[in-house]
C-alpha cells in the first residue's frame, strides 16, 4: 500500500495523442493525491509548460514529433532542471528508454500497463523516487545485449563497495522507494537518507538515482 504524498502532487502530461493523454489524465484524476496541472500535445508545449508552471512531475511520451519527450528532457537537464520524469513507452522502444537512461528519467511505464503502476510512478517519481514497470525491467535486465554477466559483476562489484547501511539504503532505493519511505522502513531521518544517497551515487558512479537503482538490480539486490 503507496504512502499518500504530504501534498497533492502537482503533475504535467505530455502525449500527442488525444486519446491517450485524456486517458492518463483521466487515471491520475481518480487520485486525490495528484492534481494535473496542464497537458500538452508537443514536446515544444510540454516544455514551455515544465518551465513556467513548475510541476512537482512530467509524464512524458517518450516519442513525440517535432521536439521528442528524449528532447524535452535532454533540455530540462542542460538547463540545470531536477524536474522529475515519468515515460510512458511501448514494447520495441528500448533503444530510447536505454538513452532516456542517460539523461536522467526518473521512472518508465507501458502505455499497455495497468493504471495502478502509472499512479505507483507518478507517486514515486514526484516524491523523490523513481520506478520501472516491471514488464519495462525485465525488458532492460534480460538478453537484449550481450555482456549480461559482465554487467551484473560490475554491479555487484560496485555495490560491494558500499556501507552496510548503503547497501540496505540502495535495495530500497532499487525497489522504487521514496526518500521518506526509505526514512520510514530504516526508521531514519529523511535527512540522512539523502546523504547516503548522495554517497552511493559518488561510490557507485551513478549519474542518478535511476542508474543507482539499476546498480541494485544488476547485483541482484532489488
Amino acid at each position: 500500500m503507496k504512502e499518500p504524498l504530504p501534498a497533492r502532487a502537482r503533475v504535467l502530461v505530455a502525449d500527442d495523442e488525444p486519446l491517450v493523454r485524456a486517458g492518463i489524465v483521466g487515471i491520475l484524476g481518480t487520485d486525490p493525491a495528484i492534481d494535473v496541472i496542464g497537458e500538452a500535445g508537443t514536446g515544444h508545449e510540454a516544455l514551455a509548460a515544465a518551465r513556467a508552471r513548475r510541476p512537482d512531475a512530467v509524464v512524458l511520451d517518450i516519442r513525440m514529433p517535432g521536439l521528442s519527450g528524449l528532447e524535452v528532457l535532454r533540455e530540462l537537464r542542460r538547463a540545470g532542471s531536477p524536474l522529475p520524469c515519468l515515460f510512458v513507452t511501448t514494447f520495441g522502444e528500448d533503444d530510447y528508454v536505454a538513452e532516456a537512461l542517460r539523461l536522467g528519467a526518473d521512472g518508465f511505464v507501458l502505455k499497455s500497463g495497468s493504471p495502478h503502476e502509472l499512479l505507483l510512478g507518478v507517486h514515486a517519481v514526484a516524491g523523490g523516487g523513481a520506478f520501472f514497470s516491471p514488464s519495462v525491467a525485465r525488458r532492460l535486465l534480460t538478453g537484449r545485449r550481450v555482456g549480461e554477466s559482465g554487467r551484473a559483476h560490475d554491479a555487484r562489484a560496485r555495490f560491494d563497495r558500499l556501507t552496510p547501511r548503503e547497501r540496505e539504503v540502495l535495495r530500497l532505493v532499487g525497489q522504487g522507494l521514496t526518500n521518506t519511505e526509505i526514512a520510514g522502513r530504516l526508521v531514519l531521518a529523511e535527512g540522512t537518507v539523502k546523504v547516503h544517497i548522495s554517497s552511493i551515487l559518488r561510490t557507485t558512479g551513478a549519474r542518478n538515482r535511476v542508474e543507482a537503482a539499476l546498480v541494485a538490480v544488476h547485483a541482484g539486490e532489488a
